[in-house]
């Protein structure tokens, strides 16, 4: 392949920089890779190889420019702001790998910013939230004047209070619409105007209880029913009500899109058997069922309640800083 047809394959014409060809190689990967389209035909597995390897080609040239280019962006970064967001994030970008001696990822910018699934690798964003939950810890630690190990929170504790922040700063920074319409692209759209999406899934189970035997009793094509939700997780069951596990998605963001518009009763699911396999080899006895997974917009979902999530956060820090004060 030489550059001419990479350029041709990803639409990126010349001049551009490589944060702009990254956003077209994603964008394109997110439309046409086979686990979005649900399908592996061989003329789709050639696409997404010719694409990979018209990526690389590009990334390999004018090193110079993507360092410029990346300077630019931390101060010209542009996006959804949530102005009633308890506190600033940083926003990180990824290092394009062919660059030695550099971190992974970089500060692009800071601030009250929406995940973009089209600008921001989802694994950073998490990152990304991880560090301003620390952050919000240690400003209360800082206004106690805890300097000692002794005087800070016991790690466990700590553990569960950043979980918390970043449990509650996931619903400040991520719209699930939004991101859900451009992150993925609907499988269809029905005769009443409703996006249809397919994801793949899968439940596993292990040992000899009662959720692998019912695991390993599925057949393909069968359905299964969700029976609750667990945090972010679906707990899901066959038609019997026999509890299988939970289910889980091949992308992480799936889980902060879609259980937040089924928890508001905006969107409806359908879930199939596509295949099962069990593996009796060793022990324990091991079982996973891959689903396909159709979800179905009904409605917008309701206005975000952000200052409701402000409120459980200075909760959350009051009951640190009291516990410090104690100490």
């Amino acid at each position: 392949m030489n550059l001419e047809e990479a350029m041709e394959i990803l639409d990126v014409v010349q001049g551009e920089d490589k944060a702009k060809i990254r956003k077209k190689y994603r964008s394109l990967m997110r439309r046409y890779h086979p686990d979005a389209l649900g399908s592996d035909r061989p003329e789709q597995i050639r696409r997404v190889q010719q694409m990979n390897e018209a990526y690389h080609l590009l990334m390999k040239q004018e090193v110079p420019i993507l360092r410029s280019a990346r300077k630019r962006r931390k101060w010209e970064w542009t996006g959804t702001v949530n102005a009633d967001a308890f506190c600033e994030r940083n926003v990180y970008l990824h290092y394009s790998m062919d660059v030695e001696g550099e971190p992974l990822y970089y500060q692009a910018a800071r601030g009250k910013y929406m995940w973009d699934p089209e600008e921001e690798e989802f694994s950073l964003f998490l990152i990304s939230l991880r560090h301003a939950a620390k952050e919000l810890l240690e400003q209360v630690e800082r206004r106690q004047g805890t300097f000692r190990e002794e005087d800070t929170l016991q790690s466990d504790h700590r553990f569960q209070v950043q979980a918390k922040l970043f449990h509650l700063l996931t619903r400040q920074f991520i719209d699930p619409l939004a991101a859900l319409r451009k992150a993925a692209k609907p499988k269809m759209i029905d005769l009443e105007g409703r996006a249809v999406y397919q994801f793949r899934a899968w439940v596993g189970a292990e040992g000899s209880g009662e959720a692998f035997q019912a695991t390993g009793e599925l057949k393909k094509g069968v359905p299964i029913y969700p029976k609750a939700f667990q945090g972010h997780r679906i707990l899901v069951k066959n038609r019997e009500g026999k509890v299988l596990g939970h289910l889980s998605f091949d992308e992480d963001y799936l889980y902060f899109c879609l259980i937040p518009l089924l928890k508001e009763k905006c969107a409806k699911v359908r879930m199939h058997v596509r295949d099962v396999k069990e593996n009796r080899r060793g022990w324990p006895h091991k079982a996973k069922v891959d689903v396909d997974f159709y979800f179905r917009l009904e409605q917008e979902p309701p206005k975000d309640q952000h200052r409701d999530l402000n409120e459980e956060i200075r909760e959350l820090l009051l009951a640190c800083e009291t516990e410090l004060m104690q100490k």
